[in-house]
């Protein structure tokens, strides 16, 4: 099995993610009574981050330990892959069938073990390298494995119904957090300091070592942004403020350092590579001003308090900066033939990604004072299906390069 097949199908379950995106979007203003909405927005989520997240970074991982460690067996990173796959799959049949029940809960649990499994290997394996991507890896796959403490959580008291409504949020948010800002975001960190190496510009081990200490300490105490309103008392919010101007600071550095690269990347990139780079970029700013705000309680309180401001601040880390992140790096291993057709469907998919942002945003600030947009719920529809069609494209026409030998995975 080649890298090229591992690449493409996680183009194919993201594809799945869109689908399920339109399906929960047309379920809104019209009826579809054979599937339930809760279930499906739950598989949605779960397929989201295990069967098309997770799985990617997996392939990128194993491709990244592969260019360093020519020798390396991945026999083991094949079979960790297949079971993650396997997991995903059955979440995502599970919970549309059921939602929430024994199975669907021992299928999430199974994809959790998956990853305690890879972040050993992993660390195992890049115990020799010197790379300055490997702590944002390591990082990444650490906040991985503490993230389950909210996911097992959630899973006792679903089971067992013993539900209270701070735990059950506070869960959610943990495994949130640590999931998004810390596994993904650092990966893709990771990966960019990567990419940018091969373009020409490295990064000093000092410099990378400050950043990373500023973005780990921000992440692990970052938390309690998500539980500001279980009343903290003063010292513990002085704290999460500190912790997130260290994030800023840490942001503020990582841009500079790609500003600094930019010569290298005009050379080396081409114009699309460099615009979805400018794309993803303004995402993660806005996620890092927002973070900063959530600081102000009044601001907090709205943001947690509105389902469309929730929502559109979760697509614009999930999809708008992390899933469009992992897009381009797809095509970026230069694994596959880039045709017209494709970069067609990479920017119908970026403007799907940027018009779904631009109405979630503008139905949060209209919620401030109870307004609804209308007919909202059919241009998001209408949104989701861009997306879906812009995937599509790209998946079908993602060719392997035939004149160049990949490694096999």
């Amino acid at each position: 099995m080649q890298r090229t097949f591992w690449l493409k199908f996680a183009l194919f379950n993201f594809v799945i993610v869109a689908l399920l995106g339109v399906v929960m979007r047309y379920k809104i203003p019209y009826s579809l009574p054979f599937l339930d909405q809760k279930h499906v927005q739950e598989a949605h989520s779960h397929f989201a981050f295990y069967g098309w997240i997770t799985n990617i970074l997996y392939v990128l991982l194993t491709d990244y330990l592969l260019k360093n460690l020519p020798n390396l067996n991945v026999r083991k990173y094949r079979y960790l892959i297949i079971a993650n796959l396997t997991a995903s799959f059955a979440m995502l049949g599970l919970f549309i069938y059921g939602g929430y029940f024994w199975g669907s809960i021992a299928a999430s649990a199974a994809a959790l073990f998956v990853s305690f499994g890879f972040a050993y290997c992993f660390y195992m394996d890049s115990r020799k390298l010197q790379d300055t991507s490997k702590i944002w890896f390591l990082g990444g796959l650490f906040f991985a494995v503490i993230s389950s403490a909210g996911v097992f959580n959630l899973g006792y008291m679903m089971s067992s119904n013993n539900v209270t409504q701070d735990w059950y949020l506070g869960s959610e948010y943990y495994y949130l957090h640590f999931q998004y800002n810390g596994f993904f975001i650092f990966s893709c960190i990771g990966l960019l300091l990567y990419s940018l190496k091969e373009a020409g510009s490295s990064i000093g081990a000092r410099e990378n070592r400050l950043l990373f200490w500023l973005m780990f300490i921000g992440c692990l105490i970052g938390f309690g942004l998500s539980v500001l309103w279980l009343k903290l008392p003063v010292y513990i919010f002085v704290i999460i403020v500190i912790a997130s101007l260290m994030q800023t600071a840490g942001a503020v550095m990582l841009y500079n350092f790609v500003k600094r690269s930019w010569t290298h990347l005009v050379l080396k990139w081409s114009p699309m590579q460099r615009f979805v780079l400018i794309f993803v970029g303004f995402a993660f700013a806005v996620k890092i001003a927002l973070q900063l705000g959530s600081n102000i309680p009044a601001l907090s309180q709205f943001a947690f308090g509105f389902r469309n401001v929730v929502i559109a601040y979760l697509h614009l880390v999930l999809l708008m900066c992390i899933a469009t992140f992992l897009v381009s790096q797809i095509l970026a291993t230069n694994y596959f033939t880039i045709g017209k057709t494709l970069l067609l469907g990479l920017k119908i998919y970026l403007l799907g990604i940027f018009l779904q942002e631009a109405l979630l945003g503008i139905m949060g600030v209209l919620s401030i004072k109870y307004i609804s947009l209308p007919f909202s719920q059919h241009l998001l529809l209408a949104v989701a299906v861009l997306i879906f069609i812009g995937l599509v494209i790209m998946f079908f026409n993602l060719k392997r390069k035939n004149t160049q030998q990949i490694s096999k995975i």
